[in-house]
């Protein structure tokens, strides 16, 4: 049984709710968090192997999150998640640490490979 935890974070509720129904069904252990706000709230009382992050967050935006999660737990890897291809924005992401950054529209293939390659690298 896989032990691995995703934590997500998307103000998209179907889209998050998809995100969890397929990381579940292939055994992934799944938290998700609607704001930045709600995530770094719970941030210090949960525990994760894997935060997939939306960049366009309503309040608290991806790229502050990121910031606070790398402050705070500088391993933690985290997969931004992103509509937009703005090159700064993306290049600010990977200053800030991200491990991986994941363009919309993606397909199922396309998170998959990046949880299972991240999961991987860290050990789990």
């Amino acid at each position: 049984m896989n032990h691995t935890t995703i934590l997500i974070v998307d103000d998209e509720e179907e889209l998050r709710e998809n995100l969890q129904d397929l990381l579940e069904f292939k055994g992934y252990r799944v938290e998700t968090f609607a704001t930045g706000e709600e995530f770094l709230e719970e941030f210090d009382s949960i525990s994760g192997d894997l935060v997939l992050l939306d960049i366009q967050l309503p309040g608290v935006d991806g790229l502050e999150v990121l910031r606070r999660i790398k402050a705070r737990r500088p391993q933690m890897p985290v997969a931004m998640v992103s509509a937009s291809s703005v090159r700064g924005i993306l290049d600010q992401a990977e200053a800030y640490g991200a491990d991986r950054i994941i363009l919309k529209p993606y397909s199922h293939e396309d998170i998959l490979r990046a949880v299972e390659e991240i999961v991987n690298r860290a050990g789990g």
